[in-house]
């Protein structure tokens, strides 16, 4: 019984420094950060996209300043982008979230509305002289933004489906595999999240991020 009780002032202990620790994943993450501030930001309150942290850890470290960025879907995830890259263009669907990002982006940071429909997922291919190298797919129709946004993308060009396990996007995954490209799953926490949720990288041989 005394055995009992030590193991659990012990595992109270360890999950008390865990939660003080300023180098412990919920502080260095800035996942406690997100959960008291109710918006997604790091560690020093600054924007991160509403991905999981394996995915936004593998970006901060691999996005270079000369890398333009397509996103399906603004939010902080353009601010994140737009700090990073040389250039961020955004669609959304969502007027009035629309106009509060707008608010919020900087100089080198587009926003474009689209209502739901056609005029949404094939708005990347408007300018077919502009190529990118990461298209982040995590707005509405996602299963039809994926094919068409591979086919916008540069070179080197990467695409990043958010809550990949959907069934939903399956058949639109087994269709850019058949182009030749592969897939990276990476599995972790939302920012201010304690649920699972997994991405996939899709990306081929010589492409930005170094996969």
């Amino acid at each position: 019984m005394r055995h009992k009780q030590r193991s659990a002032v012990g595992a109270y202990l360890r999950a008390l420094k865990l939660a003080h620790s300023r180098r412990a994943f919920p502080h260095a993450s800035g996942l406690l950060c997100s959960f008291r501030e109710r918006r997604p930001v790091d560690a020093a309150g600054r924007p991160l996209p509403w991905i999981n942290h394996a995915a936004i850890h593998l970006l901060s470290e691999r996005l270079k300043p000369t890398h333009s960025v397509f996103e399906y879907g603004s939010g902080y995830s353009t601010l994140f982008f737009a700090a990073r890259c040389a250039a961020v263009t955004s669609v959304e669907h969502d007027r009035r979230w629309f106009d509060e990002v707008r608010q919020m982006a900087p100089a080198n940071a587009t926003l474009l509305h689209r209502n739901a429909g056609p005029a949404y997922w094939e708005v990347i291919g408007e300018h077919p002289a502009t190529a990118y190298d990461l298209v982040l797919i995590d707005g509405i129709f996602r299963e039809r933004c994926l094919p068409i946004a591979a086919g916008a993308l540069s070179a080197a060009g990467v695409m990043l489906l958010d809550d990949a396990r959907r069934p939903a996007y399956a058949e639109a995954l087994a269709a850019v595999a058949a182009q030749g490209f592969r897939t990276l799953p990476l599995k972790s926490f939302r920012p201010g999240g304690l649920t699972e949720s997994e991405c996939v990288l899709i990306y081929r041989d010589g492409n930005c991020l170094g996969l």
